[in-house]
């Protein structure tokens, strides 16, 4: 018999694609000095190292950066897009993994990646081991971040706790696993569950920045949005285009608390206690990992 809170891993794990989401352009965001785009990318790569049998599809929202162009070289599929905001291109990547979950079985596992996080070697092994030790678990992820200032802030969207997974943490190979209530759009979801919860994911990208916590609250049964604050913390947008966005959001935040609602199935996410991956972002970084570090010795192995 195992210990309490033990599940082994199965012998077979799932294959696992990674839908790599990148855009020739910044943004605005404080980066710690150790960010590039390519240090990123090389970092996912040497995770995958570990996973045989992985695959990789490059979702570039208008093209790829040079430094990044050269960096993905001629080995992995490139898909070209046309996005331009971070819930568009998160549709388009939607409809490149849907066309590819037709040609799989219910239990691959997709991974969808930003361009700016930062992967622990282990971190791609220990999602494929949880999602083979952890059936119930729909959703994946490698990081939650710490937002509870920002929830504090906006009425728009409290700050919701999901139940516990039974018994609580649970260990799977090398590390413990918990249900989370949200996380960002770096996530892993399983083949099954993607065809099944597009038409939800991409509904909850139209409802306003920050749309994924929305998501996620409503794909686990929370209502993303209290009715009496529909209206609140809509984000000015200039000229007409933007003004009617605007006005639109609040029918969108309304539709997704109405599909929350009548949603015949809540979806588990589950995340590792200690962060497997780190969104490269000042005021974001898990402070329990020398991320500096992990960064040098990434791009150290990718000179050599």
């Amino acid at each position: 018999m195992h210990e309490v809170g033990h599940v082994p891993v199965p012998p077979g794990l799932p294959h696992l694609h990674v839908l790599y989401r990148t855009h020739p352009r910044g943004n605005g965001k404080a980066r710690p000095d150790f960010y590039d785009p390519v240090t990123a990318w090389a970092s996912m790569l040497a995770a995958l190292e570990q996973v045989p049998g992985a695959t990789v599809t490059v979702v570039a929202d208008g093209g790829l950066p040079p430094a990044l162009d050269e960096a993905v070289g001629p080995e992995h599929r490139r898909v070209l897009v046309r996005g331009g905001r971070a819930s568009s291109s998160l549709r388009r990547a939607l409809a490149v993994a849907a066309a590819l979950a037709r040609q799989e079985d219910g239990h691959t596992l997709f991974w969808f990646s930003e361009d700016d996080y930062l992967y622990r070697p282990e971190a791609m092994r220990s999602l494929c081991e949880a999602a083979a030790a952890l059936p119930a678990a729909d959703y994946l992820t490698l990081y939650t971040p710490d937002d509870s200032a920002w929830h504090a802030e906006h009425r728009s969207q409290p700050d919701q706790p999901v139940p516990p997974l039974p018994g609580g943490p649970v260990r799977v190979g090398g590390g413990l696993w918990q249900r989370a209530a949200k996380t960002t759009s770096t996530f892993g979801v399983r083949s099954a569950a993607l065809r099944a919860d597009r038409w939800l994911l991409d509904l909850g990208s139209r409802v306003g920045a920050p749309f994924d916590m929305a998501t996620w609250h409503a794909l686990q049964g929370l209502r993303p949005f209290p009715w009496r604050h529909l209206l609140a913390d809509l984000e000015p947008a200039p000229g007409v285009r933007g003004l009617g966005k605007v006005a639109a959001k609040p029918l969108m935040r309304g539709a997704l608390d109405l599909a929350t609602a009548a949603a015949r199935r809540h979806r588990v996410l589950v995340a590792p206690t200690r962060p497997l991956a780190a969104h490269m972002e000042v005021g974001y970084l898990p402070g329990s990992y020398d991320w500096a570090a992990l960064a040098r010795r990434t791009r150290a192995r990718t000179a050599a």
